[in-house]
């Protein structure tokens, strides 16, 4: 599914915040009063080198320019800072590039995990198998090792036409290309269903950024969001 960066970006916060956003044409959007709200008042984002600013409908027209002031200074924080508590800074990838290891490969590592590996769900993450194992979650893939499940990718957040990748593994088993394995292969069954994969991580996730970049993600916008 080819789509322009801001429909991609529109896709991305769907999934995400459980919105529904108008199609992104103007450098400003806001979200209507009767929908579901965000836990964000601003959502600005840099998209192709254009910025695109998305309000929550009650923030106030006196306190839109300070908001965005903010925002602008968050973006020139360097990515080895942290910003304000209250705001938040992402980098949103969709697959764009060849990833370092070959599909072949990740298949040797990873595999779908079925209603039988609840178990190892459970042991990896007590108390999470109703979570993990929800439609919504789907597809839901491991890379188990010596009878141990050790990293594990999921959907975190899915709509009718994208998902978002949520993916953890063990702190032993780090650096081994298992958390790329299982990425890999999620991506692969989420795009087979015919919906967009995407993956974000916070602009200080240094690991995170790197796993995307190996799983062959490009970033298509760098956006911070101002919380209430």
């Amino acid at each position: 599914m080819r789509s322009t960066p801001r429909t991609l970006l529109r896709l991305h916060i769907e999934a995400v915040w459980g919105i529904q956003l108008p199609p992104i044409t103007q450098n400003t959007v806001e979200l209507l009063r009767e929908g579901i709200q965000p836990s964000w008042k601003l959502y600005a984002a840099d998209v192709a080198g254009e910025q695109v600013v998305i309000w929550r409908p009650d923030v106030a027209a006196s306190e839109r320019e300070t908001l965005l002031v903010r925002a602008r200074e968050a973006f020139r924080v360097p990515s080895t800072e942290r910003v304000a508590p209250h705001i938040s800074r992402e980098v949103v990838f969709h697959q764009a590039a060849s990833p370092t290891m070959s599909f072949a490969a990740a298949q040797q590592v990873a595999r779908l995990l079925t209603p039988d590996d609840q178990a190892l769900v459970d042991t990896f993450d007590s108390g999470s198998v109703a979570y993990y194992f929800h439609p919504d979650r789907r597809p839901l893939i491991g890379v188990i090792v010596e009878g141990r499940l050790l990293s594990l990718a999921h959907s975190s957040r899915r709509t009718p036409q994208a998902c978002e990748l949520g993916i953890d593994t063990r702190p032993e088993a780090r650096r081994k290309g298992y958390a790329l394995a299982a990425t890999l292969l999620w991506a692969a069954e989420v795009t087979q269903a015919d919906l967009v994969p995407f993956y974000s991580a916070s602009a200080e996730n240094t690991a995170s950024l790197r796993l995307a970049e190996a799983a062959g993600y490009r970033a298509f916008a760098r956006a911070a969001t101002i919380e209430a």
